[in-house]
């Protein structure tokens, strides 16, 4: 369903998120620690093949991350790793080297 990206430039990464977003998909964010979540979310592009796409430049750490369809929140299954989060459900985790 969803895919990343790396390639190098520098000290960053960059980072390309993917997620094949329900059908019939208006809107779709990338939201996450590296974006204060909702308040810094990237609007991500729809591709003809309904994938929707977006590129991030991040230093090497952790991430945690989800995507926002719609006012519905879903996770990366193909994601590093899962974490509990404070609300109950989990964020996905990308590991960036």
């Amino acid at each position: 369903m969803a895919r990343s990206r790396e390639e190098s430039q520098g000290s960053k990464r960059m980072v390309r998120f993917n997620f094949k977003a329900p059908e019939g998909a208006r809107d779709v964010k990338l939201c996450g620690s590296f974006t204060n979540w909702e308040k810094g979310a990237i609007r991500m592009k729809n591709a003809k093949s309904g994938e929707w796409s977006a590129t991030v430049m991040l230093d090497p750490g952790e991430y945690q991350y989800r995507f926002l369809s719609d006012g519905h929140w879903y996770n990366d299954p193909r994601a590093d790793k899962q974490m509990h989060n404070v609300f109950g459900s989990q964020n996905s985790v990308k590991r960036i080297q």
